[in-house]
């Protein structure tokens, strides 16, 4: 970076650079004064100083680059933060919808409608039911191979026919489509994110399956729950801006075509920081990738402190030589001080008396200036710690509300599976049938070890894998509400707690009613592979370079899952109330020690995405915390 940019990149530094300088010339010009008045005696004391002279003005050339290195490492490092979360939660999020539309092209009640074209308002009303559960989705298309409309769910979108490229694309793939791009499937956007699959039953092709996903919806969550003032995200395929938080942009030519792997680039005046997507479950999207920027840099002088007493970082070994340095310097002006006055007493030279007292105001200014130096760098390197804590805890819990959302959309919607429906209301339900469709949902979900299907007697009566559970019956508040239930919205959850449905380990297990012609027939329940899936959005939240742990608890400081080797599931962390207490809407963090380990402790409350936890009545803080040593 070129010095130039100091001022508009940290404006603070440059009023130290301006003050080191000032107080440079200032004490050469004391020392020459000191010179021209001083007795033989003192005269090679001032000689002595210029010595310090080069020791401070060596001390300004390290401080100065540490300054701007840090600072800069803070704030590339936060952008890059919030770049590779908002690319890495969407990806996972559009991940789930790939599994939607291979799932949902399989709905037996499209099937029978492609066939005999019968009965199309209640198709409607079914797949509305759908998107009542999974919200991410603002239209339903069914289209023939021709791309002829036979139906299509949203009543401000009237459609017969479509030319979209992406019908053709799916009648000749076995698979799923996805395609962002303009489209006469939703004219009232500028651009719509498409999921296709062709509709097939056994090898006669009967048309085309096409959700539409509420794309700029969920730029706008994922945006608000990342940036703060100054701050914006824009995502890019290298061509053109695909979406973005900064609503006054009006080029991004240059930055578009900005590598992901640079470090970074400054441009007229804002810091940019790229990433690409890890992926998920070997899923990478369109390949875009996200740019985090930021207008205007600011810088807090304050530490973070605890209700007793200030916390510092530990210093690097460069800070800690700069720190001797400028101890050196002042010892060494304090030295020329004390023996000046001395010198002019004994001698009655009181000529040196005012050149001591502007050389004992000057070491006072360089004293003051090198502490607030000292002071910015740590700081600067606590701040970006603090950030780093936070931004892990608050990644792993979304990312935890994200995935356990669509586990409570998709039971609920598989309880309305016609299959499950019509088997269960026969006098003699076809096992095989059921278990037949519990299998093929399991191979598209896998997040779930297993699938089950239980009647009104709470007895399981088929499951996707493990078969040894037929004929036992579940027990729990979730199953006798779900039996109860009379709502098609309402799903129920178990505690998290260990499950002979689970390997006699802790889990959680989402349950559903099945109900046909207004009769409670049973219930379907999913059994979450917890261990894994806790574990991985611990890890991916989680920086590799730091020393330290993290982990999900309950209110009573209860392990639900961690990164700690030594720490079991269940256990009872002995734990700050602070922490246990916490309810805020944004992470924050505190101090804790830790098995006689000192940590700083990254802390966030799970707040729920979308209806889960905020609308539809379900209660389960959970609170994701990052330790990490400082």
């Amino acid at each position: 970076m070129q010095p130039s940019s100091i001022s508009q990149l940290f404006p603070f530094i440059q009023k130290s650079v301006q003050l080191f300088d000032g107080q440079n010339r200032f004490l050469k010009k004391i020392i020459l004064t000191g010179k021209i008045c001083a007795i033989e005696k003192a005269a090679n004391l001032f000689s002595f100083t210029e010595k310090t002279i080069e020791t401070f003005s060596n001390l300004q050339e390290e401080l100065i680059p540490l300054l701007i290195d840090e600072n800069l490492k803070k704030h590339t490092e936060e952008l890059r933060s919030k770049a590779q979360v908002s690319i890495d939660i969407l990806i996972r999020n559009l991940f789930e919808r790939t599994a939607d539309v291979g799932f949902l092209a399989t709905d037996e009640s499209i099937i029978t409608y492609l066939k005999c074209h019968e009965n199309p308002e209640q198709l409607r009303q079914r797949l509305i039911e759908y998107t009542m559960k999974y919200s991410v989705y603002n239209e339903i298309i069914i289209t023939d191979a021709n791309g002829e409309i036979h139906l299509n769910i949203n009543e401000q979108n009237p459609l017969t026919h479509s030319n979209d490229p992406i019908i053709a694309e799916a009648l000749q793939y076995d698979g799923y489509i996805e395609r962002y791009a303009p489209t006469d499937l939703f004219l009232s956007q500028d651009k719509t994110l498409l999921f296709a699959q062709r509709i097939v039953e056994n090898t006669q092709t009967l048309g085309v399956l096409i959700l539409c996903f509420r794309f700029d919806d969920e730029m706008s969550h994922i945006f608000s729950s990342l940036l703060n003032a100054n701050e914006h995200i824009l995502f890019t395929n290298g061509k053109e801006v695909i979406a973005t938080s900064d609503h006054k942009l009006t080029s991004a030519h240059e930055i578009i075509r900005m590598d992901p792997n640079e470090p970074y680039v400054y441009k007229n005046g804002s810091l940019f920081v790229s990433a690409k997507t890890k992926g998920y479950e070997g899923y990478h999207g369109a390949q875009w990738h996200s740019i985090a920027y930021n207008n205007k840099l600011s810088h807090s002088q304050n530490l973070p402190t605890t209700t007793s007493t200030t916390i510092k970082c530990t210093l690097n070994d460069n800070i800690r030589s700069i720190i001797m340095k400028a101890d050196d310097v002042i010892e060494d002006l304090s030295d020329v001080i004390i023996n000046g006055e001395l010198i002019a007493a004994k001698e009655r030279v009181y000529v040196l008396t005012p050149v001591l007292d502007n050389l004992r105001d000057i070491s006072a200014s360089i004293l003051q200036t090198i502490k607030e130096s000292v002071t910015n760098l740590e700081n600067t390197i606590m701040e970006g710690l603090v950030f780093d804590v936070q931004a892990s805890a608050k990644l792993a819990i979304n990312i935890m509300d994200r995935n356990l959302y669509e586990r409570a959309n998709d039971c609920r919607w598989w309880a309305m599976t016609p299959t499950f429906e019509e088997e269960l209301s026969r006098e003699t339900p076809d096992i095989k049938c059921i278990t037949d469709v519990l299998q093929y949902i399991n191979s598209l979900y896998t997040v779930y070890t297993n699938i089950f299907i239980f009647n009104t007697d709470s007895t399981i009566i088929a499951a996707s894998s493990d078969q040894s559970i037929i004929g036992k019956k579940v027990f729990g508040e979730y199953v006798s509400k779900t039996l109860s239930n009379q709502n098609a919205q309402n799903y129920f959850v178990s505690p998290f707690e260990k499950s002979s449905l689970y390997d006699d380990t802790p889990t959680y297990i989402y349950s559903a009613t099945i109900r046909y012609n207004g009769k409670t027939l049973g219930g379907i329940g999913i059994v979450f592979d917890a261990f894994p899936q806790f574990n991985a959005m611990l890890e991916d939240s989680f920086s590799s370079s730091k020393s330290g742990f993290s982990c999900f608890i309950d209110r009573k400081g209860v392990v639900i899952a961690t990164t700690h080797p030594d720490l079991q599931l269940l256990q009872q962390l002995p734990l700050e109330n602070e922490i246990l207490r916490f309810n805020g809407q944004e992470s924050t963090h505190c101090f804790s020690v830790f098995e006689d380990k000192k940590y700083l402790v990254g802390i966030a409350l799970s707040n729920g995405y979308r209806e889960y936890k905020t609308q539809d009545n379900y209660k389960n803080d959970v609170l994701s915390l990052t330790f990490v040593e400082y």
